[in-house]
């Protein structure tokens, strides 16, 4: 990737992320605080490494489950599996 085209992504993820920001102070205009925890930023760079850190987990635990055979791994698999559907 070019100096440009990464200039250029970076642009588009913070015009996403000034959406995103928008309609959360929208919500809060409104008096929507409940849900406003439920609209984290979409583009989010931790929240995306996060979620390229739980699936390399998961992944890795699930290719070593047969060579280990144990039960806190297999634990520690289903946990990571939840928490990475609670994310959206």
């Amino acid at each position: 990737m070019t100096v440009y085209e990464s200039l250029i992504e970076n642009f588009k993820d913070i015009q996403t992320m000034l959406k995103d920001h928008e309609r959360l102070l929208s919500s809060l205009k409104k008096e929507d605080n409940k849900l406003v925890l439920k609209r984290c930023i979409s583009t989010c760079p931790h929240k995306r490494k996060l979620k390229e850190v739980l699936l390399e987990s998961i992944q890795v635990l699930e290719e070593s489950k047969k060579a280990f055979k144990s039960k806190q791994l297999e634990t520690l698999r289903k946990k990571l599996t939840r928490i990475l559907a609670e994310i959206d």
